[in-house]
């Protein structure tokens, strides 16, 4: 057992390395459900995993490397036998979303600032969320309570 950013007790899951590249949704897609299939989750906790994971992942595709594809490696675990947390590494330029603050969500769609939806979106569905530049890497790591 390792520990998480939290501090909690952690059983590793497999990883997958993916080709930064919006083709490779699918295969994170694939590799999440994969990993939530022998906890029992509920579909609701389901979908919310799955639409922070692309949330993330298109994020690091479309940002992370000004425009040239670069490698995003994600790794699940469950932390302390009761979060499933999904921890997304990539080589980018450095970027913590936690330091951006939230969209005004009051004022018209119209005139709204384009961008900020989608981390907002993560902190409101994600229990838990964890970020560290690490040896040149950004590490975003995500939790949900099940």
């Amino acid at each position: 057992m390792t520990t998480t950013p939290a501090g909690a007790n952690r059983v590793e899951m497999s990883a997958i390395e993916l080709q930064g590249s919006i083709e490779s949704l699918r295969d994170l897609e694939d590799y999440v459900l994969g990993e939530l299939e022998h906890l029992r989750l509920s579909a609701d906790l389901i979908q919310d995993i799955r639409l922070v994971s692309e949330e993330i992942y298109s994020n690091i595709v479309f940002h992370a490397y000004s425009g040239t594809e670069g490698k995003v490696r994600v790794r699940a675990f469950v932390a302390d036998g009761s979060e499933f947390c999904i921890r997304f590494e990539d080589w980018g330029s450095p970027f913590n979303p936690l330091e951006h603050g939230s969209p005004d969500l009051d004022v018209d769609f119209a005139e709204r600032e384009i961008g900020g939806l989608g981390i907002y979106l993560v902190r409101k569905l994600a229990h838990d969320i964890h970020y560290a530049r690490e040896g040149g890497s950004n590490v975003l790591t995500v939790c949900f309570r099940f």
